[in-house]
């Protein structure tokens, strides 16, 4: 099996006529089927998939990350777009979330019909080979990103631990790659839970962002040296991680790692 990743936006753009923001939306074709992991921050990923040649009404499904506004703030003009496509996310991804005093939430949230709303709280495959992974474990608290997030829980504003996360697992049967929008709850506890979840696999891929652009040395220690006992084949970076830590991970690691920037086409064989 086979998928074919797309990044319609991130952070970072080289590709003439593509445009970026800070953001981030994958696209990755299996099989027959489409799906989209986030928007971005608003419809710039329509624009650019335009630009790509990539028919989004295609798409069969919209996997939410989290219910962070430069992950969800395109969802509205995806729904115009595309008719038939469900939205899948936990159901937290609907609740407010402020960064410190700033709203920065799903500002679409209330306007998403239900009927085209997928609620997942466990382990889903939503097409073959492309498997939601919405418990993640926090092992390593060290490698947690929470500081200045809040959400709301029974009408109070509380501290942020983004039980709303969740990454997507795209298997054959041997291996397991993975896409993680954001890692709030930690890249090294997003591998742990994905492994646990395909205990006889190995780890392929590994892209996304880290969320560790402002991140201290121990902190980046902490991931350089787990994933130097877990490295996968390939490893892109993008969006929260920062260009800095591109290079730094890119030193560590070698031409195994790349920076998955907007208009980047990733294969996974």
């Amino acid at each position: 099996m086979s998928f074919k990743i797309t990044t319609l936006v991130d952070n970072v753009v080289y590709d003439r006529g593509l445009q970026a923001e800070h953001g981030l939306s994958l696209l990755i074709a299996v099989e027959d089927k489409v799906i989209l992991f986030d928007t971005g921050a608003s419809d710039l990923f329509i624009r650019n998939a335009e630009i790509l040649g990539i028919d989004l009404k295609k798409v069969d499904y919209l996997v939410l990350s989290h219910g962070h506004s430069d992950h969800t703030g395109g969802v509205k003009q995806f729904l115009e777009l595309n008719p038939h496509a469900k939205v899948v996310c936990k159901k937290e991804a609907l609740q407010k979330k402020y960064k410190d005093a700033r709203e920065n939430g799903f500002v679409s949230a209330g306007q998403v019909d239900e009927n085209r709303l997928w609620l997942v709280d466990s382990l889903t495959e939503i097409v073959p080979g492309v498997t939601v992974l919405p418990q993640i474990k926090i092992v390593e608290k060290g490698d947690t990103h929470f500081e200045h997030f809040f959400t709301v829980k029974d009408g109070n504003i509380v501290p942020d631990t983004f039980e709303d996360e969740l990454a997507l697992i795209l298997s054959d049967s041997k291996t397991i790659s993975v896409l993680s929008s954001c890692s709030h709850r930690g890249i090294t506890n997003i591998i742990r839970s994905a492994l646990e979840a395909f205990p006889e696999h190995t780890l392929n891929a590994l892209i996304g962002g880290f969320h560790v652009r402002n991140a201290g040395d121990d902190k980046l220690d902490l991931i350089s040296t787990y994933l130097g006992r877990k490295l996968p084949k390939r490893l892109g970076v993008c969006h929260c991680t920062g260009i800095d830590n591109y290079a730094r991970f890119h030193q560590g690691f070698s031409t195994r790692v790349f920076y998955n920037y907007t208009g980047w086409v990733e294969e996974i064989k």
